[in-house]
């Protein structure tokens, strides 16, 4: 397995991202991808800003009765053999078919039918009726 690194100095990042060791790491998101990790040696103030506002995006959905699940995430209101009721993960099935290598995905099966699942930053909120 590859080591992750700093997408603008090269610092090897710390082998678990949720841990203690990597306090103060960031990363850049685009299409709820994470596509650059920043060390903090090569933060920037726009790089803090922008985490700042994902993480209040995430508070106030949390508030609101959401839920953040990590991405790659298929939320579902039926099950794995009733594709037709996908409510999110285009994009992620979009870039295994490009790539041609599978992710893993989480899936979230059973969920009532008026849930709703809004990509953000690093996952999808599921709100539930």
């Amino acid at each position: 397995m590859e080591d992750l690194t700093c997408g603008r100095c090269g610092r090897t990042a710390p082998d678990n991202l949720t841990g203690a060791d990597a306090d103060g790491w960031n990363s850049r998101w685009e299409a709820g991808r994470m596509v650059e990790l920043i060390c903090p040696g090569c933060q920037n103030p726009l790089d803090a800003a922008e985490a700042e506002a994902n993480d209040a995006e995430l508070a106030v959905a949390r508030q609101d009765g959401g839920q953040f699940v990590a991405d790659p995430v298929i939320c579902m209101t039926g099950t794995v053999t009733a594709p037709d009721v996908i409510l999110y993960g285009e994009a992620h099935l979009r870039r295994i078919i490009q790539s041609g290598r599978a992710e893993p995905i989480p899936i979230i099966e059973h969920l009532p039918a008026d849930t709703r699942c809004v990509p953000t930053a690093g996952g999808v909120i599921i709100h539930q009726a």
